[in-house]
């Protein structure tokens, strides 16, 4: 206190200075009209700048309110365009069943589902493709998977609402075909190589076929009907024992750009099925 005491004693004459530079100005805009006008116009001004100011501050500390507003209505945006885009997908694979070609020629006695790719891969020896229907939807494992241009693979595995499919580009895939044309049956299976291509392995010597002929399924299983194409004969060698041919295969189905199916399956298999591996275990 003594401090400030000394201080305001030093500096006396300053502070009488500004004291009576403040009366001065206060009786100058009083009783002087222009120079009272032209101080309440800039007083004005600066009072509105200053709310201006504080305005301006008030809506900065409100931003991140404003901006987690912002976030949750994105939020519930990309979820309706997500369903919307869902239910599209649905409906456009419902109409692909109905105008389907393959679907028609398959004929009564089948049960037919639409599912969308939601994960495929491409570059690994066992490939695998997820797609969005389960056991909820119907789908149960051996059912047979394909599209518009032939077969894809076969279900390995249902959840409730997912199911894991084997596709042709995998090592433990083997589906039965035979060329079109023959009657002769044999596997296809497929060597981790090009995701273009798959293999038929034991055909055997006294077929008749010849390079461009279709390959289709022979019907010889539960899971796939007769005569759904698969590709067709690009390369034809003998096998290392020479009592076959091995018949490079050209398929139909572009997996690199797979994004909707149909799930086939027919329930008079599943007594077949039941019936097939009673045999087997026959000692």
């Amino acid at each position: 206190m003594r401090a400030l005491f000394n201080f305001l004693v030093k500096h006396n004459d300053w502070f009488l200075f500004l004291l009576l530079e403040g009366i001065s100005l206060v009786l100058i805009v009083r009783f002087n009209n222009y120079q009272s006008a032209t101080f309440f116009t800039s007083a004005g001004s600066m009072a509105g700048n200053v709310y201006s100011a504080f305005v301006d501050v008030n809506r900065y500390f409100h931003l991140k309110k404003e901006n987690d507003g912002l976030l949750a209505q994105n939020l519930a945006l990309t979820r309706e365009l997500s369903e919307l885009k869902e239910q599209m997908t649905e409906y456009k694979n419902a109409s692909a069943l109905a105008d389907d070609s393959l679907v028609n020629a398959i004929g009564s006695g089948y049960k037919f589902l639409t599912a969308s790719v939601i994960n495929n891969s491409l570059n690994k020896v066992n490939n695998f493709i997820t797609l969005n229907k389960g056991t909820a939807d119907g789908v149960a494992s051996e059912m047979g998977v394909f599209n518009s241009d032939g077969i894809v693979g076969v279900v390995y595995l249902a959840s409730e609402n997912r199911a894991l499919v084997i596709p042709l580009l995998n090592s433990k895939s083997s589906v039965s075909c035979r060329v079109k044309g023959s009657d002769s049956f044999c596997s296809l299976s497929w060597d981790g190589g090009d995701p273009r291509y798959s293999t038929l392995i034991d055909l055997p010597r006294y077929a008749q076929f010849e390079k461009g002929d279709t390959v289709v399924t022979s019907g010889f299983s539960s899971i796939f009907p007769s005569d759904l194409p698969v590709g067709t004969v690009e390369n034809i060698e003998d096998s290392a024992d020479g009592m076959f041919y091995t018949v490079r295969v050209k398929l139909f189905v572009d997996f690199s750009s797979l994004t909707s199916v149909f799930i086939v399956g027919n329930d008079k298999f599943k007594e077949q099925n039941v019936l097939e591996r009673s045999g087997k275990n026959f000692k």
